[in-house]
């Protein structure tokens, strides 16, 4: 209150001119509409979706793709429907419609693609273009793609970030025995790809992929040696697509197999790769590069000679990538790469990964895998063969 006092006093010895002026402009400050305090807006009206045996849902439409409408509903969740079994959508929001046979990359113009507020009705989608207030009807069975508005900016004309685009899971597994011998047995892997643009509506422009697993183990009893168990291996490779197909890639891996007496082995390579088959259930792709690669073994104790000597070798790589998606959520992913050396013919190896993963609860799952890795040329004493079978809980990002 004092200081209220204080400040009413000041103005008031101020000369009466710029008491005018201060006083003009303290009340076109608080007039202003930035001000003034504002009715909060509105919330927009929930979308519906009637179906044709005239039940509904109140919620939000979310995308259309090759026919099949996913519709969120708070009750229902996330609900996926075909065509044939939509009377009506109602909603506000604004959307792209991609038509069948249409091909959009980032260099159609805006106005080549319907957009603006959609009203599906009498098996049409109509798009209210926002031009002179013209609707353009499009019947659904030509309606390719449905896409809202933002992500269709997003994906088409901007520049993600490195950060952008990531997807993939984290998994990890653990057991332990305390008995006459006590055990110890932690695997991990972790697989990340980025696809962009990351929407299958469009061709694909770069592709990065990053992969790690890891098994360790111990195995010991009193009076006798601690057995170990240490493999790891990772892997990522980078891709530019020149068609929707065909990519040029560089990649690059490291191995360390204690079971083979694998201190570290290194590989640089350049080469191509081709996508085979594409669907929404399934993906293959083959891939062959021509690349470096450095072998460097352990001294291993009581083995003769007691270590096998490093290796630079030249070499290519032979492989495939496999995905598909099963009923009820189950993913199935597989690998194989065959890996002959050029300046060795003695030197060669080859890796193969299976997996499959089992949705439990959101986005944990479960998943059992096996890596088979075999090395020709392991160091003296060492089997050729390494097999890994993995199970453990399963994170998967979005």
């Amino acid at each position: 209150m004092s200081q209220f006092r204080f400040a009413s006093r000041a103005f008031s010895r101020l000369p009466t001119p710029l008491r005018l002026v201060l006083g003009v402009t303290l009340g076109l400050t608080f007039a202003l509409p930035g001000h003034a305090q504002s009715a909060p807006s509105a919330a927009p009206a929930p979308d519906v979706i009637v179906f044709t045996n005239g039940d509904q849902l109140t919620g939000k439409l979310l995308r259309e793709i090759g026919g099949s409408v996913t519709f969120h509903s708070d009750i229902a969740g996330d609900v996926i429907v075909t065509w044939d079994k939509i009377k009506s959508i109602h909603t506000s929001q604004q959307f792209a419609v991609i038509q069948q046979g249409q091909h959009v990359t980032r260099k159609t113009a805006d106005t080549d693609v319907a957009q603006g507020v959609v009203q599906v009705q009498d098996d049409q989608v109509k798009v209210a273009t926002g031009t002179g207030g013209t609707t353009k009807d499009i019947p659904v069975k030509n309606t390719q793609y449905m896409i809202d508005e933002a992500t269709y900016g997003k994906e088409v004309r901007r520049n993600p970030s490195f950060k952008y685009g990531w997807n993939g899971s984290i998994t990890g597994g653990a057991s332990t025995v305390e008995a006459t011998q006590n055990s110890r047995a932690f695997t991990g892997s972790v697989a990340l790809i980025r696809r962009i643009p990351t929407v299958d509506w469009l061709d694909p422009r770069t592709r990065t992929l990053v992969d790690f697993t890891g098994a360790y183990g111990t195995v010991s009893q009193p009076g006798s040696a601690t057995i170990k168990t240490n493999i790891i291996h990772f892997d990522a490779e980078q891709d530019w697509y020149i068609s929707p197909r065909f990519y040029f890639l560089v990649d690059s891996s490291f191995d360390h197999n204690y079971s083979q007496g694998l201190d570290l082995q290194q590989l640089y390579g350049g080469g191509l790769g081709y996508t085979v088959m594409k669907t929404p259930k399934q993906e293959l792709d083959v891939k062959f590069d021509i690349h470096y690669e450095k072998q460097k073994f352990f001294l291993l104790p009581n083995i003769a000679p007691p270590v096998s000597p490093s290796k630079n070798l030249i070499g290519a790589d032979f492989g495939d990538t496999y995905m598909l998606k099963l009923p009820h959520g189950l993913v199935f992913n597989q690998g194989a790469v065959i890996t002959p050396a050029f300046n060795e013919s003695n030197a060669y190896s080859a890796v193969a990964t299976a997996g499959l993963l089992f949705p439990v609860y959101k986005r944990l799952g479960f998943t059992v895998s096996t890596l088979d890795d075999f090395l020709n040329d392991p160091a003296a004493g060492s089997k050729k063969n390494s097999f890994q079978f993995t199970a453990g809980v399963t994170y998967t990002l979005k």
